[in-house]
């Protein structure tokens, strides 16, 4: 049985990744609230938070007085978008493209990164769901850490194979099969936000692996400059 959903926010890039999979998945959208299955909120609404069945918001974000509440942490947008945290990929991109010249735009040591789509895809499962919907907080986020070296060096190895195509300037070296930096470990020490509950609601909504996104690093990159190419 499909879910009728009211939807409110910004239409920002999360938002519209929000909408289209919701509506991939069944869901049919209703612009009366009294009509709705379930009222969704994707960052900051004016709707009065008694209202919301569920919220999607940035980590750094009040929590607000919804009955779940998805805190995105470390979202991977391929498109440019304000306010989910994300700005420094854009401007690492930007950064890279320029030249790699003096030092890249500062960011923490290392982040969870995940990529819109996977976070959609588990945010729509679980909103969807005909189990018992979770109720409280769920944290989304990566599962590994990714340091701010390991993503710079494989943006500039990306850049570099892509302007080496275009300008017919490939070597050997160049060709080979480097190994991607990001699929280095990092080794050192950070809080990763608490998945746990994360993962038994992905469980609970028939997800036999629970929370694993899907999407590599290597490829939220490559989309990042396609889209900074378009733009």
């Amino acid at each position: 049985m499909t879910k009728v959903v009211h939807l409110l926010g910004e239409q920002d890039a999360v938002y519209l990744a929000i909408a289209d999979r919701l509506e991939r998945a069944g869901a049919t959208f209703s612009q009366n609230i009294e009509d709705a299955d379930l009222i969704i909120a994707v960052g900051r609404t004016s709707l009065t938070t008694s209202e919301i069945d569920i919220a999607v918001i940035p980590a750094k974000e009040k929590n607000p007085n919804a009955k779940l509440i998805f805190r995105v942490h470390d979202i991977l947008v391929p498109q440019q978008v304000n306010g989910w945290g994300s700005k420094i990929l854009s401007d690492w991109v930007d950064w890279v493209k320029d030249g790699s010249e003096g030092n890249p735009p500062e960011d923490v040591e290392a982040r969870h990164w995940v990529h819109v789509r996977d976070a959609t895809d588990a945010i729509t499962q679980i909103s969807l769901t005909e189990a018992d919907i979770a109720v409280g907080v769920i944290d989304l986020a990566g599962r590994r850490a990714w340091s701010s070296d390991a993503v710079l060096d494989e943006m500039k190895l990306l850049w570099r194979r892509y302007t080496d195509s275009l300008y017919l300037t490939h070597t050997v070296e160049s060709l080979t099969n480097v190994p991607s930096p990001a699929s280095q470990q990092f080794e050192g020490e950070i809080s990763r936000p608490n998945l746990a509950p994360l993962h038994d609601a992905m469980l609970a909504a028939g997800r036999e692996e629970g929370w694993r996104p899907l999407t590599a690093m290597r490829v939220g990159l490559m989309e990042l400059f396609a889209h900074s190419q378009g733009e």
